[in-house]
């Protein structure tokens, strides 16, 4: 759709998905003067991969933006995240260690279809006052001191358009950050995803499981088939996530350091050898089909910008950066970068001063706090139960406890806060990059010594639930006896030195 463009605007939104489009919703809905322009280059998004919401994210979609309607209608309730493990790929489905929830989520949270929810919220920004210029392409970008000016192609020709205030929302692409070379790379986090989508994936709570595996079966009162499921190994996860309509979203991503895929003609040949390799994998895979002409592969994953603010300017979303799908962040990031730009445009239309350069200190702490938080070297203990217990219950407690319960306390002005960017927070980061770095140190010795994952089969811990109160911190505490208990049991290990350990050839299939 291409609307009349006008050549001065308060705004012009470069990028329609997501992030894009939250941020004119919000504007439009708060600020109805305001002349918002999107700039979207495609014609239509295409299929994303399938992803999964947050607590953090489903507040903002489902009391921010106010579109619990559409979720529940397009989308699947998600009910929380599940682990499962195991030592070889003979293994059987039954004796697989499982880590995961017991109830139903307190939160609401969704698996979400990205090209349905782009193209909604989109929409919804258009009803809301904002135009849309789709398709169009930026040929370049003028920045000045009063002005932002815009030099775009469209199907109808060239047009120059000009506003006040640049919103960079334009994804992995990241029109802006690349015209200023703002963007980095993460060499410390070496990964790789392969994605895909399945039909035909057997139904993890159907009657076939439910009689081979009654143990499986009646252990939990949640749906596993709606939950966000990881398989996991040494230096590699997937996910399984169910879709509207009965597709499955599935994918690996994997340290190169740590891990190699099994060989294949194509990449959709890989991610299903190595999921068939896996005795869960195999087992709700088993008879399924790759989706032809919907699979992608990522190569790295991780990057950032060096600013994700200027005089005019704002940069949000994944235009700002990426790090990691393991816990599903990814638009938890775009809710609270999204806040941010739009609570600055308000904050500089009312004449109150912003402190920018706060605004690029706040984010870098966020985004590298974050990864020394979570995802440092932790790809050398995702494969071991006991070591991902202890991180779950840690990570997801003190998550609960601090980022969940500032939104849910404080809806708007909770998302315009980067975590790990206050005093308070600044300890907790350091406290959990500790912990990583222990349980990723454990890991290694037990691999050297051959006893990795010797807790991985007959083994379910199930949780019952995570809520944002002084209460999880009783999760929080289980999750460090755990942690204890295996820095105990290390202590017999054999010591290693402290280096990268070469990705091993590609596994052996079993048939």
């Amino acid at each position: 759709m291409e609307n009349r463009v006008n050549e001065l605007y308060d705004v012009v939104v470069v990028g329609g998905a997501f992030s894009g489009a939250s941020t004119a919703l919000l504007l439009r809905r708060e600020r109805p003067q305001l002349r918002i322009l999107i700039v979207e280059r495609s014609e239509h998004f295409d299929r994303k991969v399938g992803e999964a919401t947050t607590e953090i994210s489903g507040c903002f979609l489902t009391k921010r933006l106010a579109m619990n309607h559409h979720l529940n209608h397009h989308h699947v309730p998600k009910h929380g995240l599940r682990f499962w493990f195991s030592q070889n790929a003979s293994d059987s489905f039954g004796d697989c260690g499982e880590l995961g929830g017991f109830y139903q989520t307190r939160l609401p949270t969704f698996q979400v279809d990205r090209e349905v929810l782009d193209e909604y919220i989109l929409a919804e920004a258009v009803a809301a006052g904002a135009e849309l210029l789709r398709p169009a392409r930026v040929k370049d970008i003028e920045l000045g001191e009063k002005l932002q000016t815009l030099h775009l192609e469209t199907t109808t020709g060239e047009h120059t358009v000009s506003a006040k205030f640049l919103v960079d929302a334009s994804g992995r692409a990241g029109v802006l950050s690349r015209k200023l070379d703002l963007r980095r790379s993460l060499p410390d986090h070496p990964t790789r995803s392969i994605w895909a989508r399945f039909r035909g994936v057997k139904d993890w709570d159907g009657y076939e499981l439910k009689s081979r595996f009654p143990g499986y079966a009646n252990s939990c009162q949640v749906s596993r088939a709606t939950a966000t499921n990881h398989l996991t190994g040494y230096g590699w996860w997937c996910w399984i996530i169910p879709l509207k309509g009965g597709d499955y979203s599935a994918g690996l991503v994997y340290d190169e350091r740590l891990y190699t895929p099994p060989v294949g003609a194509t990449a959709a040949d890989r991610l299903k050898a190595h999921i068939l390799n896996d005795p869960v994998g195999r087992e709700i895979f088993g008879q399924a089909e790759v989706v032809e002409g919907d699979v992608k592969s990522y190569a790295p994953l991780p990057y950032y910008v060096d600013q994700i603010a200027g005089r005019g300017w704002q940069i949000v979303g994944d235009a700002a950066g990426f790090l990691d799908p393991l816990y599903s962040a990814g638009l938890d990031y775009c809710s609270w970068t999204v806040s941010s730009a739009v609570y600055r445009i308000e904050a500089e239309l009312d004449g109150s001063p912003v402190d920018v350069p706060m605004i690029n200190k706040h984010w870098l702490m966020s985004y590298h706090g974050w990864f020394n938080a979570l995802y440092r070297d932790k790809y050398y203990y995702l494969g071991d139960k006991e070591l991902m217990t202890a991180a779950m219950l840690m990570d997801l407690g003190l998550f609960f406890f601090g980022p969940v319960r500032s939104v849910v306390h404080c809806l708007k002005y909770g998302f315009g806060h980067l975590p790990f960017t206050g005093p308070m927070d600044s300890f907790v980061c350091k406290l959990m990059a500790f912990y990583n770095g222990r349980l990723a140190h454990i890991a290694r010795k037990r691999h050297a010594a051959g006893v990795y994952g010797s807790e991985n089969l007959r083994s379910r811990t199930l949780i019952a639930g995570f809520a944002p109160t002084p209460e999880v911190l009783k999760v929080v505490w289980r999750g460090v006896k755990v942690w204890l208990r295996a820095e105990l049991r290390s202590a017999r290990l054999p010591a290693v030195a402290e280096k990268e350990i070469s990705a091993p050839a590609a596994p052996a299939t079993v048939s």
